[in-house]
């Protein structure tokens, strides 16, 4: 093969432009490439289809960091994307993949009968694409400078919480069944666990801690503080983290039942395999 490729003029073009929420801020140096603003995002190749609907690359988190990276030529490692830009990122690949409107199903919680509505992620899009992300913790003489997870630590977290909960279940199962020799050792030894992961979870998003004499940014000092520090630091971290995480969630979308006219609520889940179909 020689010379440019003739059919280059026929290649996929940017569907779309969007800001990301992060601004840019919190990459890491050389995981994105250009601007963070009138970023161009491409539709789906029919290789990033099937990727997005093999369960174990769902699972591992690889298929979205390969689509983003397919789609978005402005992330060169998405794995290091902060959580507050992947479902902005993932609802633009839709639109700019099969368009704006998307049908969901839904079930009236007043009459029960199941119904059809059409969503516009082009409101989801610029509601994420708004949204400031609070990084400061005022905590008396503290201020605590948080950052949001990047995708491949958000990932980790999720899987490892999901293998203790599926050990859990099965530690239960066996209680249940009579089994019980060892099981009560091996719950307490998983909910420890879980315990370490939350505290680990609150010792990576902090960046940096403000003090009147100076700011602390050792890794080791501020891991040392979190698991010696007043409860009240630890709710406080706690409560922000939560606010920051619903403040990024996918807002419900109001609809109203045909059959009774009871208004409530639709959840977009970010399921890919469901999210990333035509219909």
């Amino acid at each position: 093969m020689t010379g440019p490729n003739p059919l280059q003029k026929y290649f996929r073009q940017p569907k779309i432009y969007i800001d990301l929420p992060s601004k840019g801020i919190y990459y890491e140096t050389g995981s994105t490439q250009g601007s963070s603003t009138n970023t161009p995002i491409f539709g789906m190749t029919g290789m990033d289809e099937i990727i997005m609907k093999t369960p174990d690359a769902l699972f591992s988190g690889e298929s979205t960091v390969k689509v983003v990276q397919s789609c978005c030529p402005h992330i060169v490692n998405a794995w290091k994307m902060p959580s507050i830009d992947v479902d902005c990122l993932l609802v633009a690949i839709r639109i700019a993949s099969y368009g704006s409107k998307m049908d969901v199903t839904h079930r009236c919680p007043n009459c029960q009968s199941i119904n059809d509505y059409t969503i516009d992620l082009t409101e989801v899009l610029t509601y994420l694409s708004t949204q400031q992300y609070d990084n400061a913790i005022d905590c008396g003489d503290l201020r605590i400078i948080i950052r949001p997870l990047r995708y491949e630590e958000i990932t980790k977290f999720n899987i490892e919480n999901y293998k203790l909960q599926k050990m859990l279940s099965q530690l239960n199962r066996l209680e249940s069944s009579g089994d019980d020799e060892g099981t009560l050792k091996a719950q307490t030894e998983i909910y420890q666990r879980i315990g370490d992961m939350q505290i680990d979870l609150f010792e990576i998003s902090i960046e940096h801690i403000e003090t009147p004499d100076g700011n602390v940014y050792d890794k080791e000092y501020i891991s040392d503080w979190v698991r010696n520090s007043d409860k009240d630091y630890f709710v406080n971290i706690k409560n922000k983290l939560e606010k920051n995480k619903q403040q990024w969630d996918i807002p419900t979308q109001a609809v109203q039942c045909p059959e009774c006219e009871h208004q409530s609520q639709v959840v977009i889940t970010m399921d890919q395999a469901s999210f990333f179909a035509r219909s």
